[in-house]
């Protein structure tokens, strides 16, 4: 197969994903996603680099805009910053590569320590079954 056409159905591929990414809502909503856990790469304000608690979902998904909070829609998130206390750093380090559930609130970015435009505040993560 040609590089055009290999290119071609990774666009199409990745275009049908965004379409059909199933929708969760802001914060006061719990929601539960599926990904994993991983050290993402991120930059502090100044521009150090840094890694940041994270997790790779498995599908994307999209958020609507919250209006009385002035947070936008995003749409095809697939990598979320994990805002953890420290009993959910641990469980984080705990389970960090591995395939999971993480149950939280969702929530948009609103400083320049956020690494991704939407985070989530977990209160549980457990093992993907």
């Amino acid at each position: 197969m040609n590089r055009a056409l290999v290119a071609l159905t990774l666009a199409l591929t990745l275009a049908t994903s965004i379409a059909t990414a199933k929708t969760y809502p802001y914060d006061p909503a719990i929601v539960t996603l599926q990904g994993t856990l991983l050290s993402g790469d991120g930059t502090t304000p100044d521009g150090k680099k840094l890694k940041f608690p994270a997790i790779r979902l498995t599908e994307p998904i999209s958020v609507p805009e919250d209006e009385p909070r002035d947070w936008p829609a995003e749409k095809g998130v697939v990598l979320l910053h994990m805002a953890l206390d420290d009993k959910n750093m641990a469980t984080f380090k705990r389970l960090k590569g591995k395939s999971v559930k993480v149950t939280g609130k969702l929530f948009h970015s609103d400083n320049g320590n956020h690494q991704t435009d939407v985070l989530i505040f977990p209160v549980s993560s457990t093992p993907a079954k």
